[in-house]
């Protein structure tokens, strides 16, 4: 990615991208210009390869605004392409992260901006205000589903990742953007990952959105939808313990190995071999797997000290495992990621 221009640093850099935008698209860059007017402020629209004349009324919106640049992407890449397309081109030390389509006024840039100053935050997401939230049915309850499905998988500190209003602090994007490999549909997640990730402190305030698009779903598509979960899921793999512990064939096995210690140590420790009822077939083999032709005043005690034996042995092995990856060199992506 291009090291971020810091020619003539403004106070904020505003990125807008765009697709397909163009009936709206002039109208609306100069209502944002407009509501930041008391502000030392660029506006950097991406066209994101689109079909329509969205590139050409940016340039239009760009001859009566000096604040405006125009910038455009051959082919559609996605959101998060053209996102971070315009951060290369930015010179302020707050960047923000805004929706095209205005269904959030832009005022709200002010006042997330606001928040970042009180609370001495690196981020700031807006995040959908539920007394305010009018979207179509079916619409909430997939956000509902995704919300919770993020919850559930990554923790993190802000409720809604999805909603397009964020600002940052340069130095967030800057070590952030580069470990990222989602450029459609869930990379808002993805930035938020590596940004909690370092550390970064990050707090949310709500926004009120005004849903203008035509059908029930807007954009999102059956399609649209399925690559957001895949590259939700793809996103927390990265992201994963085992992703950075990267075991070997030989760590893999040591796992099992421990798995084993502590069903042994359990069996022999509870001494519930011999109250075991089992069908003939499994008998057999519980008879041979469980030692159960030992008498079991020697059995159980046995399969106790063998199971700790693996136990602690497996552990030695799966602790010279971490320290290597420790010590391994940081690969530059969310499973490397040092809290600063």
């Amino acid at each position: 990615m291009p090291k971020p221009s810091k020619k003539n640093p403004v106070q904020l850099s505003v990125i807008v991208p765009a697709y397909n935008e163009g009936f709206h698209i002039h109208d609306n860059l100069l209502v944002i210009c407009d509501s930041l007017k008391k502000l030392k402020v660029e506006v950097i629209v991406v066209d994101d390869g689109s079909t329509d004349n969205t590139f050409a009324e940016s340039k239009r919106a760009a001859r009566s605004r000096k604040q405006i640049k125009a910038f455009r992407l051959s082919d559609n890449a996605g959101k998060g392409a053209s996102l971070f397309h315009g951060f290369s081109q930015a010179s302020g030390d707050i960047i923000v992260f805004f929706d095209s389509d205005l269904e959030i006024a832009p005022q709200y840039i002010l006042k997330l901006l606001t928040v970042m100053q009180k609370q001495k935050a690196d981020a700031v997401a807006g995040v959908k205000d539920p007394a305010t939230n009018r979207f179509p049915a079916p619409r909430r309850l997939m956000s509902a589903i995704y919300k919770n499905t993020v919850r559930f998988l990554f923790d993190l500190s802000i409720t809604d990742t999805q909603t397009g209003i964020k600002i940052f602090k340069r130095e967030v994007l800057e070590n952030a953007i580069p470990r990222m490999n989602v450029s459609r549909f869930a990379f808002d997640l993805e930035l938020l990952v590596a940004a909690s990730r370092f550390g970064y402190h990050i707090v949310e305030i709500p926004v009120e959105v005004h849903y203008a698009r035509k059908g029930n779903m807007g954009r999102m598509k059956p399609g649209s939808l399925f690559a957001t979960f895949t590259d939700t899921l793809g996103i927390y793999f990265r992201a994963s313990f085992w992703r950075w512990l990267e075991p070997s064939a030989g760590t893999q096995i040591w796992m099992i190995l421990f798995v084993l210690g502590v069903f042994l140590a359990g069996i022999g420790f509870a001494k519930v071999l011999s109250p075991i009822i089992l069908q003939p077939a499994l008998d057999r083999v519980s008879y041979i797997i469980f030692l159960r032709f030992i008498p079991s005043g020697i059995r159980d005690p046995m399969l106790a000290i063998s199971g700790l034996l693996l136990v602690i042995v497996s552990l030695i092995q799966l602790n010279k495992s971490l320290l290597n990856a420790f010590a391994r060199k940081d690969r530059g992506d969310l499973a490397g990621i040092l809290r600063k």
